[in-house]
């Protein structure tokens, strides 16, 4: 039978599952395939249920941007085959064509598209949902105070339910959609989303909230900060550290390092010097996350960090574990066009060579574009995503010490 809400977040009831999910725009469909191996895998060990889902598994699912859509998904008991053929409805319906230009006079996409979209799914539900079978979490960055917020399903919570008499709007009483649609609202994709905040005595709102994408402060990859919700007292979890006691599955959308030649830069408008500083920022800070959350574990398969550290094997500066850490990503490696008819073709990326073919430059330099939501896009990134999850789980991961007790029995 699977666990309450209670059974999941309370301290008492033994080891701690975690599941955090990167923000990458359609490139979600790539974490979808490694979450669509990661759900076969323990529906198998849970005796092949058909009902099985993910958040019977995970006790606390958070996300960012994409990530937050789907760890909404996933919270409410959605099985990733419903979310991947959301994705592949999502992609075309609300990538397909341009509003405005992106970047100095409108967004480029319609935000009310996406609403519809997420609203097929989530409907009126709100945070505090009786629908919602496990914990989540959900990053995004209101700008106009410079805050990041996560907001969580936890009942304990400082937000979740304040005193009437506060003024404070209920995080309870938030719409599921509004939530993911402001940790989605990256900038010059869509408008910011604006939330009411504060209330006089007649519950009419006094202060808005101004919410932009959860990516544009240090949560595209929300791995520390659901570390941190886990442990740091003020948010009430109170759960236990330990490799043992406590594991993480992050998952990433691919990676690629934001790069441009430098008088190809200095040609650009100030606006778009401006977004590809932005895109470089995102990529430091997810890879400092992952460096971090390595750091305080020993991860059976480590993520390859840089040229200077490489994979931090064996760099556990805490000393013993915090916590069982396991990083799922790929990164998108792309090659140049060949410059004249007869040229030697480059040799095969990893990526290639995971996928047992080669693919054109033009392919492979798409996969990283948030926006591409054509069809022969998705279905790339889903086989990549399958590709990638096969890497990391079998048998042995995640770990059998973190199997459900029924299971065993």
């Amino acid at each position: 039978m699977p666990r309450t809400l209670f059974e999941h977040l309370s301290p008492d009831t033994g080891a701690k599952r975690i599941l955090a999910l990167d923000g990458g725009g359609v490139k979600g469909v790539l974490t979808l395939g490694m979450l669509k191996v990661l759900e076969d895998e323990l529906r198998r060990r849970a005796g092949g249920d058909e009902a099985f889902r993910l958040s019977d598994y995970y006790d606390l699912i958070g996300g960012t941007s994409t990530g937050a859509i789907i760890a909404a998904g996933l919270s409410l008991g959605l099985s990733v085959d419903e979310l991947i053929a959301l994705y592949m409805r999502l992609g075309p319906e609300v990538f397909g064509r341009n509003a405005g230009d992106g970047v100095f006079l409108e967004s480029k996409f319609e935000s009310n598209k996406l609403r519809r979209a997420l609203t097929s799914v989530l409907a009126t539900k709100t945070l505090g949902s009786q629908d919602l079978r496990t914990g989540l979490a959900i990053h995004a960055k209101r700008i106009d105070t410079g805050s990041p917020w996560v907001v969580t399903n936890h009942p304990l919570g400082i937000y979740y339910d304040p005193a009437p008499d506060s003024g404070i709007f209920p995080n309870k009483r938030y719409r599921l959609v509004d939530l993911v649609l402001a940790s989605a609202a990256a900038p010059t994709f869509f408008d910011e989303v604006v939330i009411d905040i504060e209330f006089d005595e007649k519950r009419r709102p006094i202060q808005k909230g101004l919410f932009v994408d959860g990516a544009v402060s240090a949560n595209n990859n929300p791995s520390l900060q659901l570390f941190m919700l886990a442990l740091e007292p003020a948010y009430k979890f109170g759960w236990k550290s330990g490799a043992d006691t406590l594991m993480m599955t992050s998952c990433g959308t691919g990676m690629r390092r934001p790069t441009v030649a430098g008088k190809a830069f200095q040609g650009l408008p100030p606006g778009m010097r401006g977004v590809h500083a932005l895109r470089a920022m995102i990529y430091d800070t997810q890879v400092q996350g992952v460096m971090l959350m390595q750091a305080l574990s020993q991860p059976k398969k480590p993520w390859r960090v840089n040229s200077e550290i490489g994979e931090m094997g064996g760099a556990c500066i805490s000393g013993t574990p915090l916590l069982d850490y396991q990083r799922m990503d790929i990164v998108l490696d792309s090659k140049p066009k060949p410059r004249r008819r007869g040229d030697p073709a480059p040799p095969m990326t990893p990526l290639e060579r995971l996928l047992g073919r080669e693919l054109d430059a033009a392919t492979l330099n798409a996969l990283d574009l948030l926006d591409n939501g054509k069809k022969q896009n998705l279905d790339l990134l889903l086989e990549i995503g399958l590709a990638v999850g096969r890497t990391y789980v079998d048998a042995t991961y995640p770990d059998p010490k973190f199997d459900m007790p029924e299971w065993r029995a």
